[in-house]
């Protein structure tokens, strides 16, 4: 279990790393991002984060909302995530009209904070992809955009099994990586190995309360 000690603030850098504000600060963090929900899986994989004291974004999609189960969003405020914006239904935000583009987010934003009470800080496009003006819109509405730098890669038959999605992700570990995890079956039953074997290799987990834009 990781110290729960103040992290400091980092920042997020062009690459999608985190970097800390203070020169001097712990760069061997990394952060857990996880994308698509809310589920049914969203409980249990808490209770892993729960284990090893971490604290992670959950980056959602309002379309999910109803058939989760009730008051996902507001258990995980409760136990210490951050709710992200992920779009209304995870539409391809540049094949979409800017106006199309606002209602997702807005939408979006809409739905956790009124199961939450709070605005959402974090904004993820859906496959990373979106226009400028689109970022622009995100800023605007005061949202740090933030893709990720490193990922299970838990779409791909490389990670149906438990080593293989450990694997993607160590293969290219490094200071102030941004995780990507999607709320899936396998996902869930796997991420308390990962979570272990990121520990092994001396890193902490970033509380993302300790992002500044």
């Amino acid at each position: 279990t990781q110290d729960t000690k103040v992290q400091g603030t980092y920042h997020v850098n062009k690459s999608f790393d985190l970097v800390p504000n203070d020169p001097a600060g712990d760069k061997n963090i990394v952060l857990i991002t996880i994308d698509d929900g809310p589920t049914k899986y969203a409980s249990s994989m808490m209770d892993t984060l729960e284990k090893h004291n971490i604290k992670a974004i959950f980056f959602i999609n309002g379309i999910y909302v109803k058939n989760a189960p009730k008051g996902t969003l507001k258990s995980m405020v409760d136990r210490g995530h951050i709710v992200g914006n992920h779009t209304w239904s995870h539409p391809y935000l540049k094949k979409i009209s800017f106006e199309k583009a606002k209602t997702e987010i807005d939408k979006n934003t809409e739905i956790i904070k009124n199961e939450t009470g709070i605005i959402p800080k974090f904004f993820r496009a859906p496959f990373g992809m979106s226009t400028q003006e689109e970022r622009d819109y995100i800023k605007e509405k005061n949202m740090l955009y933030m893709n990720w730098s490193g990922s299970v890669l838990d779409w791909e038959s490389s990670a149906k099994t438990q080593e293989g999605f450990t694997a993607n992700v160590m293969k290219d570990l490094h200071p102030g990586e941004i995780i990507l995890i999607h709320e899936h079956s396998k996902s869930a039953e796997y991420l308390e190995n990962l979570l272990t074997a990121i520990e092994s290799k001396g890193y902490t987990f970033l509380d993302p309360k300790n992002i500044t834009n």
